[in-house]
């Protein structure tokens, strides 16, 4: 699943197959761990003829394993929920509309010191930093710079600005924004107001903010 990938794991994904998570498919990742297993493979270290060498060759091929079965388990993570996604523009909850904004501001609570990281898809985050949403234009920004330092008792507020555009389905902004914070917040405020944690609660919310025009559209 998502939550078992860490600050770390993004971090190697990004130096060993050179893939952010965000750009990840399954295509994607399986040229990337064909040329990272050619790349790193120990036996093209045993022609230097030094124990240590080869011994760092070995871990580093280890974790290249032990991190490919992570991403196998996540790209199959994400794809029950793109076949299964939370809500359908079909629901008879769905208030239909064209829906565009320059800036919805987001804060979510949590003291999961990995969300922040799978949000941006990054290991580390600075205030401008930016995250696409798989499938649409969307895009999230970070408002603030984030530490990957976590103490005892950590929490934290991740704050993001949501941007997207008419042509952008709501639906598949709040589904993939939803399974990435459900069961890991505390508190999920839009634009000042505490948003319970569900997904049409979130949908309308953000529906709110961001109408432009009534009865038509998705």
């Amino acid at each position: 699943m998502e939550e078992r990938l860490n600050q770390e794991d993004l971090s190697d994904l990004k130096k060993y197959f050179n893939l952010e998570l965000n750009d990840l498919t399954d295509a994607k990742f399986r040229e990337a761990l064909k040329e990272a297993r050619k790349k790193y493979h120990p036996d093209n270290f045993s022609k230097f003829e030094n124990e240590v060498v080869l011994e760092m060759a070995q871990e580093t091929f280890k974790k290249i394993e032990v991190l490919s079965k992570k991403l196998e388990d996540y790209l199959q993570y994400r794809k029950s929920f793109d076949e299964n996604p939370l809500i359908r523009p079909d629901d008879p909850r769905v208030q239909r509309g064209i829906y565009a904004t320059e800036g919805i501001r987001i804060d979510i609570m949590t003291s999961d010191k990995r969300l922040k990281h799978q949000l941006f898809g990054s290991g580390f985050i600075y205030r401008g930093d930016s995250a696409a949403i798989r499938g649409t234009k969307a895009k999230i920004y970070s408002l603030s710079d984030h530490s990957s330092v976590a103490n005892m008792g950590f929490r934290e507020t991740v704050k993001v600005l949501l941007a997207f555009e008419e042509t952008d389905s709501v639906y598949d902004i709040v589904n993939w924004l939803f399974t990435r914070i459900s069961g890991r917040t505390t508190s999920f405020v839009i634009e000042g107001k505490v948003v319970r944690i569900d997904p049409y609660e979130i949908l309308k919310a953000i529906q709110k903010h961001s109408l432009k025009e009534l009865g038509s559209g998705e």
